[in-house]
């Protein structure tokens, strides 16, 4: 019997970087107590699929930003949010505000 794959924990994080900054978001697998005393560490970024249909610019910037980061050790007072949510695969053809488009008949086919 097949197991069916267990949805794996990602965690949305939004922080700021500098005083006054922009709020960055990032999604990681991991978020730990950093061995530098007052830091929180962000490990295991996750980048969404390059080829999926619909980029999102904050996607993209997080994407250029963190690739080659190991881990990221920020100040616990720069974390706006934790989000814990479950990497699952959405269908975009399963969105309700899209739908497939059928050529109109021809009405000479009538």
């Amino acid at each position: 019997m097949a197991q069916k794959k267990e949805k794996e924990t990602i965690y949305r994080v939004r922080f700021v970087e500098k005083p006054q900054g922009p709020a960055t978001e990032a999604l990681v697998r991991q978020i730990d107590s950093s061995h530098l005393p007052g830091l929180v560490c962000l490990r295991h970024f996750v980048f969404r699929d390059a080829t999926k249909r619909i980029i999102l610019p904050e996607e993209e910037a997080a994407s250029k930003r963190f690739r080659q980061t190991e881990s990221l050790h920020l100040p616990y007072h720069n974390i706006l949010f934790v989000e814990e949510i479950h990497d699952e695969p959405v269908d975009v053809r399963e969105l309700p505000f899209l739908r497939e488009i059928t050529p109109a008949k021809d009405q000479s086919e009538e």
